[in-house]
């Protein structure tokens, strides 16, 4: 891992937001897709979506009260790879295709 290619996504060890199964939270029960969250020290939750079938691709749905959100609010949702915001949902978020043993990362923080 190159820490000066991934400024964005290391942003804080304090927050640990590449999170592993030692220090986050896999939401998922079935074996494809994976998706884990991890708590940031400003509120915000740390997502990684992991789609781990062997072809093709697919999009991946995270719910607001999975992650511990309230489901009829708005949130900001980051793309940590690209380093761009998505735009602000409201209850869910729904990631573009996402191809067979690749991940997006995001950062979802709540609108005040």
């Amino acid at each position: 891992c190159n820490k000066q290619d991934n400024q964005e996504w290391i942003w804080n060890s304090i927050d640990g937001t590449v999170r592993s199964k030692h220090n986050g939270e896999c939401l998922t029960s079935e074996a494809e897709p994976e998706i884990w969250v991890g708590p940031l020290s400003d509120g915000s939750q740390a997502v990684l979506l992991f789609n781990r079938v062997d072809s093709g691709s697919e999009p991946i749905t995270v719910k607001w009260s999975d992650i511990g959100f309230p489901i009829n609010h708005s949130a900001v949702v980051r793309d940590l790879w690209a380093r761009k915001d998505l735009g602000t949902f409201t209850g869910s978020y729904t990631s573009p295709n996402i191809d067979h043993h690749a991940v997006m990362m995001l950062k979802i923080t709540l609108t005040k």
